[in-house]
């Protein structure tokens, strides 16, 4: 029991260091002081710790220390992403599809978006819902890209709103449905302004009563929104 206790110690000091390395690593970095931050998380990041991989990897990645290396930038995210850091896997996502520090491989990035969307990434969600509307990277799928623009806009994300809208304004991969193409169409174009075309688009089909109708569902949608993503 004893024994137990002291290993018990031991344990709760290490993630108590850890912790604190952290916390200066990510002040240091705050400051602008790179390579304070670097000379921190290194040795955490050299014990397997994932968030001190991927604080590396962004250094890295950015460029914001002398020995920046797009290939470390991708050795790091990799270690992090193994561990199931969304923010890694997505990051080699975009090092696949670019082909930065790796040969661009559309498969690769593909699957790497989609481990990250699976754990909820919103900006991941958006890019495997074009990957499987472009059949870029995986086989071609209408019904794959609306579910994943779904995904998307329910976590806020303009553009998939806005695609959204146009996929069921069209009936391409979901049931057609006019007044549902103007609620996101509605809300993409609140959010943002380049998306007003759309939603014009998309009303021409409606008749008053069901813009009316839209509109109100529109309010509903948003409020639900607002609480789901305050959870």
């Amino acid at each position: 029991m004893r024994f137990m206790f002291k290993v018990m110690i031991v344990l709760l000091l290490s993630f108590q260091t850890a912790q604190a390395s952290l916390s200066k690593g990510l002040a240091a970095a705050q400051a602008a002081e790179f390579a304070t931050a670097y000379e921190l998380w290194l040795p955490m990041a050299e014990q397997g710790d994932a968030v001190a991989q991927f604080n590396l990897g962004i250094l890295h990645s950015k460029q914001l220390i002398s020995q920046a290396s797009p290939e470390e930038a991708v050795k790091w995210y990799l270690l992090a992403a193994a561990k199931g850091h969304v923010g890694a896997q997505f990051n080699l996502g975009i090092k696949y599809d670019n082909g930065i520090g790796v040969e661009q491989s559309g498969a690769e990035a593909f699957s790497w978006y989609f481990k990250a969307a699976n754990n909820g990434h919103p900006q991941a969600q958006f890019n495997v819902a074009n990957m499987y509307r472009d059949g870029r990277g995986v086989e071609h799928s209408n019904e794959q890209a609306a579910t994943w623009y779904k995904a998307a806009s329910i976590n806020n994300i303009p553009q998939a709103q806005a695609n959204l809208a146009l996929l069921l304004h069209l009936g391409a991969g979901i049931e057609k449905d006019m007044i549902m193409a103007y609620v996101w169409a509605t809300l993409a174009s609140e959010a943002d302004t380049r998306f007003i075309a759309i939603k014009e688009l998309v009303a021409k089909g409606l008749s008053f009563d069901d813009e009316k109708k839209g509109d109100e569902k529109a309010q509903e949608v948003a409020a639900r929104l607002i609480e789901f993503n305050d959870r």
